[in-house]
């Protein structure tokens, strides 16, 4: 069972070491195993975790792939419960709020800034989500929202989510994004497609497309960029 205590035994010492190493050097010295190792003290109070730790490497193949698991899946591995696995699936999310948190740009008047702050945006999504930067006439950033979410390899936007929320925020420029998880950020038919949607749908409302950013890990194109 998960996360449940027992007496002091060597393996306190071998803790402490772990935990003191790392606050003297960082995580760079650290294999994969351990760095999970470390995580793992905090949910599980004593014994061994070794173990553990290389049974979610050998079960996901990698560190990113067991952050990136889906929290039921994290359970199915013996000795996860309900807390490590909530706090495994946090390492992602918590990464990208702190690349965005370093943001301090508040208009995006040029593809680079939009494209940078993306970048950042998109980590830890493993599915295509489409979103938009909802901008004033300066160009200053208003808000960003999240339209739809699809599957790995698709996503279908939603027109009257998206129009809604320009209007709420009284958006006059309107940057759209989307990510190509695992894949090149480099525009498909469909894409252009449906920019050319998108821009028409938003001239009918006086609104007015900027751009349509794709973003593919720390890479991202300019939809505008390529002359649509």
């Amino acid at each position: 069972m998960e996360e449940m205590g027992g007496s002091m035994s060597i393996h306190d010492g071998h803790r402490e070491r772990m935990k003191q190493r790392f606050l003297a050097h960082g995580l760079d010295n650290f294999s994969e195993h351990e760095v999970l190792e470390l995580l793992l003290y905090y949910t599980i109070p004593r014994g061994d975790v070794n173990p553990l730790a290389h049974r979610l490497l050998q079960q996901f193949g990698s560190l990113r792939a067991v952050f990136d698991a889906d929290p039921a899946e994290l359970k199915k591995v013996e000795g996860v419960g309900e807390k490590t696995a909530a706090l495994l699936h946090l390492m992602p999310p918590l990464f990208r709020r702190y690349r965005l948190s370093g943001h301090t740009e508040t208009i995006f008047d040029s593809t680079e800034k939009a494209g940078k702050y993306l970048t950042d945006y998109y980590i830890s999504h493993v599915n295509e989500l489409i979103t938009v930067m909802l901008l004033d006439n300066s160009c200053r950033l208003l808000a960003v929202k999240a339209l739809a979410e699809g599957d790995p390899c698709s996503v279908q936007i939603n027109y009257r989510t998206m129009l809604r929320e320009i209007l709420s925020c009284n958006a006059t420029n309107v940057i759209l994004a989307h990510n190509h998880p695992g894949g090149l950020c480099v525009p498909s038919r469909e894409d252009f497609i449906e920019t050319r949607q998108v821009r028409d749908q938003l001239r009918r409302i006086g609104v007015r497309l900027a751009d349509h950013i794709i973003v593919a890990g720390e890479e991202w194109t300019s939809v505008a960029g390529t002359g649509l």
